[in-house]
């Protein structure tokens, strides 16, 4: 899976090198070169999978070779062990008669509906600097993220 620049001048990324990178050095943002295809029993393969294996099956399709199906597994397995809902983002109803649900975003470590995303973008940073690391020898690479909520 590559990945390219909306802005057009930038092409051909690896997922951990847009990952790492953020916003592409034309001041774009990255998006994939080509729509990943599903599998063909997605529909029915999917449909019962707890959120974080549903999020992996997703997530795989997008990270080409630079992360394997089990490191994914991993990743997603820790991103959303800490939610306070064994479902993480539960589906509630409101009213069965007009088939009226919510979908509650805030049973992350910090109650918000970043955590849903944040917390797997974290480890995800956290796996490729010590990846990087450790095939330098040395802790060299870094990242400093700054946040801001709204």
């Amino acid at each position: 899976m590559k990945y390219r620049s909306t802005r057009g001048q930038v092409t051909g990324q690896s997922f951990e090198s847009v990952v790492l990178e953020g916003l592409a050095s034309d001041g774009g943002l990255y998006i994939p070169e080509q729509l990943p295809t599903l599998p063909s029993d997605w529909q029915t393969r999917w449909a019962t999978l707890p959120f974080a294996k549903l999020a992996a099956e997703i997530i795989t399709l997008f990270v080409g070779t630079d992360l394997t199906p089990s490191e994914v597994d991993q990743l997603t397995a820790k991103s959303y062990a800490t939610f306070n809902s064994s479902s993480v983002t539960p589906l509630v109803s409101l009213d069965s008669e007009t088939n009226t649900h919510i979908l509650e975003l805030f049973h992350g470590p910090t109650f918000a509906f970043k955590d849903v995303a944040l917390q797997f973008l974290g480890n995800l940073f956290e796996f490729f600097l010590e990846r990087k690391n450790k095939q330098d020898g040395e802790d060299t690479h870094k990242i400093t993220v700054v946040g801001a909520t709204s």
